[in-house]
């Protein structure tokens, strides 16, 4: 990369749009420097630990490199390099178009991407090339409401968009159509295709819009590939075992049309007026805060407990936030989510008022073999007899007694007690899904009460 690359943050935060500051990257970091005005409203920063009151007038500063190629909190404004991530293929094409060549891989071109599609996403920043363009995206209005055979038309075009990126059917589809009726839809990464979309309550069949229309529920829709038949079948079934075991989980909705699988989850990154909340996982934080971290494992799964300590003395967290944290590694275990990993944990808000995002992505993904892994963040068993007795001490190593680690691996157990058999009663899910997926959650049951009784 020759030259500097520049762009801008904006943020609807207060309600209105405003200017949060500029934006550098240069060939080996990247540089953010807040507006005056910015600063002086007291509003939160573009992360937790780049915040305003922390940095002032200083620029915030991040060595950059291909595994993070800009500020770790504007990776999710990235499209993830996902073979069915459909923003991404949809920006691609686009880049090729302006080029005329193929978009290389590395930092310029994933910096095209961010420019591109780094706004209306999760939490409350957006990016854009410049001060222009960004006054354009928030003045642009959704065009009248077309007439039904139009809006019929829309919807069958981005149906069959869906079918032929997701279930890889040889189907046309018109791009200027889909942006028409969905508008610049950022997408959320991960293995399953997401789309953010507005979702028409009142309709008997599913009908999608572009997020923040009047009158409709913002979700993630999430879109079961054929690899991965029955996913969001147990990813609803979690979602209900953790609302039932009080954690906070968001509403959601799952959805057949044509052929089909949806799951819409209503957005918790916007408050009761639609305007939005800071939201950073916290892969980000972590990052932010040492250089030296660029990967998941790149830190074990016990030392988060003093890493959530040390984001306390900047932050007020909530005074239960390492217990909540253990209660989640717990439940993840139970119910064979080995993919609890640091961009599925977030946190809301700012620095005066952090706490714990509820509970998204907590799919059972050790269901197929080529992901059955006891968690996605490491772990050092080899002082114990085996994982359970490793993750009932873990509660220690988050700083809780060992009477309130009793209460909490009791309460997961409960919480899971008919978790095995829920699983084999959903008939959508192949049998051999479910039998594996049966097998792991009795066996880590099973180790987990031989350690309690201990």
């Amino acid at each position: 990369m020759a030259r500097l690359q520049h762009g801008v943050i904006w943020s609807r935060i207060s309600g209105r749009p405003e200017k949060m500051g500029d934006l550098v990257l240069a060939e080996k970091e990247a540089s953010f420097t807040y507006s005056r005005e910015w600063l002086a409203s007291g509003q939160p920063g573009f992360c937790l630990l780049g915040d305003g009151s922390i940095w002032g007038e200083t620029s915030v500063v991040y060595p950059v490199s291909e595994r993070i190629p800009v500020f770790p909190r504007l990776l999710s404004l990235i499209p993830g390099n996902n073979p069915r991530n459909l923003q991404r293929r949809h920006y691609l094409d686009l880049l090729r178009r302006q080029s005329g060549r193929e978009p290389p891989p590395g930092i310029e071109t994933e910096w095209q991407l961010l420019l591109l599609g780094g706004h209306g996403g999760i939490g409350h920043i957006d990016v854009f090339a410049d001060d222009l363009t960004a006054a354009r995206w928030y003045d642009h209005n959704p065009p009248p409401a077309a007439a039904d055979a139009e809006r019929r038309s829309a919807q069958s075009e981005l149906w069959r968009m869906i079918k032929r990126e997701v279930l890889d059917e040889n189907l046309d589809f018109d791009p200027q159509i889909i942006e028409e009726a969905l508008g610049p839809t950022p997408s959320v990464g991960g293995m399953i295709p997401k789309l953010l979309v507005s979702l028409d309550p009142e309709a008997e069949r599913p009908r999608f819009f572009p997020p923040d229309t009047p009158g409709m529920r913002n979700v993630v829709l999430k879109i079961e590939p054929p690899e991965y038949n029955g996913l969001l079948d147990l990813e609803a079934l979690c979602l209900r075992i953790h609302r039932d075991a009080g954690f906070a989980t968001p509403d959601w909705q799952r959805l057949d049309h044509g052929g089909l699988r949806l799951l819409a989850v209503t957005r918790f990154d916007r408050d009761a007026e639609a305007r939005p909340l800071p939201m950073e996982s916290l892969f980000s934080v972590i990052a932010t805060g040492d250089h030296h971290f660029r990967e998941t494992a790149d830190i074990l799964l016990e030392e988060l407990g003093a890493v959530i300590d040390r984001l306390g003395q900047v932050a007020a967290l909530p005074a239960d936030t390492n217990e909540h944290l253990y209660r989640r590694f717990l439940l993840a275990l139970l119910t064979g989510n080995g993919d609890l990993h640091l961009e599925n944990l977030s946190l809301l808000g700012g620095l005066d008022d952090c706490r714990w995002a509820p509970v998204y992505d907590p799919a059972p993904m050790r269901a197929w073999p080529r992901h059955n892994l006891v968690s996605a963040i490491p772990f050092d068993a080899s002082g114990h007899d085996d994982h359970g007795a490793f993750f009932i001490d873990l509660g220690r190593r988050f700083g809780l007694s060992s009477r309130r680690v009793q209460r909490c691996v009791s309460d997961a157990l409960a919480a899971t007690e008919g978790y095995a058999d829920a699983v084999m009663a959903l008939p959508q899910v192949p049998k051999r899904q479910r039998e594996q997926l049966r097998n792991i959650a009795l066996r880590e049951r099973a180790l987990l009460q031989r350690h309690l009784r201990d």
